[in-house]
């Protein structure tokens, strides 16, 4: 059993066992060599959510439904969104459900009066009718990691962050 040391809010060292640790917040591990490991980006998530109490994560989408919306749509989901949907599927405030990312993405492409909007693929919105979606083609799916956002009053396509992670903070900081 190993542990570590971890400093809490109020700077107060408290031993625990790293596995255990893992196993009660239910991330998953990417890496362990030795004493050094990394945790899933969705602790970041859950972390960032935490402060704000009208965020309710959906339980986890299975397999199947992931499946379904990348036949749906035509294109492969991202990893990184892929993961996240497996964590929670959608969290009510920022990131679609599994139901919602093909709803949504289904009826802005039949939308005549905007530039096509086949060249994202959206997974989540601020609530005032702008989505957020990474940029993909027809024949390779996603492009890259990059999300934009499509701002509807203009039809503007405005990057907004690096990749999915990088949202959500930017997002849950008031940064985008």
């Amino acid at each position: 059993m190993v542990n570590e040391k971890l400093i809490n809010d109020n700077r107060e060292i408290k031993q625990f066992d790293k596995f255990e640790f893992i196993e009660q917040c239910k991330c998953k591990v990417i890496d362990i060599k030795g004493d050094s490991y990394m945790m899933d980006w969705h602790v970041i998530y859950r972390e960032l959510t935490s402060k704000h109490n009208y965020i309710k994560p959906n339980p986890p989408a299975t397999e199947k439904q992931i499946s379904e919306v990348e036949k749906s749509l035509g294109c492969k989901l991202p990893n990184d969104l892929k993961e996240l949907l497996l964590d929670m599927n959608g969290d009510n405030w920022l990131i679609f459900s599994t139901e919602q990312i093909t709803e949504t993405n289904l009826s802005a492409r039949k939308l005549d009066c905007f530039m096509p909007l086949d060249c994202l693929l959206f997974f989540g919105g601020n609530g005032c009718g702008d989505y957020y979606g990474y940029p993909i083609t027809s024949q390779d799916g996603v492009r890259n990691d990059n999300v934009f956002m499509w701002d509807h009053e203009y039809d503007n396509r405005i990057w907004k962050a690096n990749n999915l992670e990088d949202a959500i903070k930017k997002y849950y900081n008031d940064e985008i």
